[in-house]
């Protein structure tokens, strides 16, 4: 009896066997690779279609300043030169509509908005267009990686940050649009066109825009400066996130590589192999984002400042007048400067933990000396700060939009102590 049972379980697992190979050899190949290279392809274009995004944004406003032939090509050197001359006459243009309106506190904060505003929008342009070069090697690197064609653990990680990417990238459209769309439309929601509101504080000077058809003159160029103030932020924003994925990506990678330090001691060659993996990439991975803080270090700087003011200025304009178009231009400055440090914090987290990763892995179980001499170069190595200067007095970080939100109340805290 019980032989009986065991030949028809010797049967049955046969069977089993015989269907899972039917099954395996009934797939077509030619399915299997062309799903193999599909997906490869997904992976591999992923960063590209995220750069296809902010450089249509930048496209569509003719300043396409990561092409080769910006600055050289004398057609995008003219446009260039003619929105560098048109935001600085923006800058003088709302300092003469602060004055002219200065009895109008409504009027003064829109403009002291819209001047920090626009000042912000110059630095970085004009800080990023010099470097131009620098930022598109930066992008070439970033399109031309292929960590994920070295195994599956590496196609996780970069499929994981590629995804994060996207999403960055999504709310920054949504937040910069979001924000242009509320300012713009506040006179046709509160019925302010009757009252000659002007959604933000600059109008064309020595004329009295509350005169017809100044007014409507003023509204249209608004909405087109506007539009246009919305997609330069989202096309410069968009390397960072680029740089950051990136790095966080491969930083995840050396942490995966540090871990297997040690496992197999006695194979000293594949330990070799592997320690020099980890060399090679991080050495590359710090001149990377060595180079990237020596890039965003003043830009950032003065971005976090003039954050500090937008913050603090439309918390101020809320305060006194509940109805208003501040909302905006406040809900967008916090996610932003939270954006920012969010990515700041990714970067550093993820060095702390490659720092944790190279002391906690068995590197004690090495019984090579060569081994061991560099392994204590690798942990010296990785104590260094990584990260994005914020100016070079800090890097961003979780503690760097606290200190911003502490900054813009008290400085709100002082404006309402002189208007008291």
């Amino acid at each position: 009896m019980t032989h009986s049972i065991t030949c028809i379980g010797n049967t049955l697992h046969c069977s089993l066997v015989l269907d899972v190979i039917r099954s395996a050899s009934s797939i077509n190949p030619v399915q299997m690779m062309f799903f193999f290279r599909k997906s490869q392809q997904y992976l591999e274009f992923n960063y590209k279609r995220i750069y296809d995004v902010f450089h249509w944004c930048l496209s569509v406003i003719l300043l396409r300043i990561f092409d080769d032939d910006f600055l050289v090509a004398p057609i995008p050197t003219a446009i260039f030169r003619f929105y560098q001359s048109e935001v600085a006459l923006c800058l003088v243009i709302i300092v003469m509509h602060a004055v002219s309106y200065r009895n109008d506190l409504d009027a003064v904060i829109l403009s002291v908005s819209a001047f920090v505003s626009v000042f912000e929008m110059f630095i970085k342009l004009n800080g990023m267009a010099y470097r131009r070069k620098q930022i598109a090697q930066m992008i070439r690197t970033v399109l031309n990686d292929r960590s994920h064609l070295n195994g599956p653990m590496e196609a996780r990680i970069c499929e994981k940050y590629q995804r994060l990417a996207r999403k960055l990238l999504f709310i920054t459209i949504l937040s910069y649009l979001t924000t242009c769309i509320m300012l713009l439309s506040y006179p046709v929601l509160v019925g302010g066109i009757q009252e000659r509101i002007l959604p933000v504080g600059f109008s064309i000077p020595l004329v009295d825009y509350h005169k017809h058809p100044w007014y409507l003159i003023n509204y249209l160029i608004q909405i087109v400066q506007g539009s246009w103030v919305a997609l330069v932020f989202i096309g410069l924003d968009g390397p960072f996130y680029l740089f950051v994925c990136y790095s966080a990506s491969q930083l995840e990678i050396l942490i995966e590589y540090v871990r297997r330090i040690g496992e197999c001691p006695d194979d000293a060659e594949e330990q070799r192999r592997l320690i020099r993996k980890v060399f090679e990439l991080h050495t590359d991975l710090s001149k990377f984002l060595a180079r990237c803080s020596s890039i965003y270090r003043e830009v950032y700087l003065i971005q976090i400042l003039c954050s500090i003011v937008h913050i603090c200025v439309s918390l101020f304009h809320i305060q006194i007048k509940f109805i208003n178009g501040s909302y905006g231009m406040l809900l967008t400055n916090v996610n932003k400067v939270w954006l920012f440090c969010y990515c700041g914090e990714l970067v550093v987290s993820k060095a702390a933990d490659f720092s944790t990763g190279v002391y906690t892995n068995q590197w004690y179980q090495l019984w090579n000396r060569r081994d061991l001499q560099d392994m204590l170069f690798m942990l010296q190595n990785a104590q260094r700060n990584y990260g994005f200067s914020v100016g070079g007095f800090g890097f961003l970080s979780f503690a760097t939009f606290t200190a911003v939100m502490k900054t813009a109340y008290s400085c709100n805290a002082f404006l309402h102590r002189v208007m008291n």
